[in-house]
């Protein structure tokens, strides 16, 4: 069973604060009139509901289905990773604050704080849009 206390002991965890922090200031830093911008963040959106939509599916997959479904986890995973880094360069070409993605990157494993972070910005944009 999944405890939240037991995650945050994890190597390179993301805690829900901090992802909320780190949310809040890319929310902050967006131009939403800059139509560049405002793709770039709707890359990021687009991307991290596809990889958030199957890996929640992933606690209800057999063995044999995840073993089928990893190499496209796999790629919605890298897929969704890179929409983050091209509105983050973007966003500095632009001299907006870009703390949120080195805060985000930080660690030696920065591709389980990323992925972890998907879920996070979801859910952030589900309350957002209530």
């Amino acid at each position: 069973m999944f405890q939240y206390e037991n995650y945050l002991l994890e190597k390179d965890h993301l805690s829900f604060e901090e992802a909320l922090e780190i949310y809040t200031q890319l929310l902050n830093q967006m131009d939403f009139e800059d139509e560049d911008m405002a793709e770039l963040f709707q890359d990021v959106v687009e991307a991290a509901m596809k990889y958030v939509t199957m890996r929640n599916a992933w606690l209800t997959f057999s063995n044999e289905e995840k073993k089928e479904k990893d190499p496209s986890r796999t790629s919605l995973h890298n897929a969704y990773m890179a929409t983050l880094t091209p509105l983050y360069r973007y966003m500095g070409i632009k001299e907006r604050e870009v703390a949120w993605y080195e805060q985000l990157v930080k660690g030696d494993a920065p591709r389980k704080r990323l992925g972890d972070f998907a879920g996070y910005f979801v859910c952030f944009n589900g309350l957002v849009t209530r």
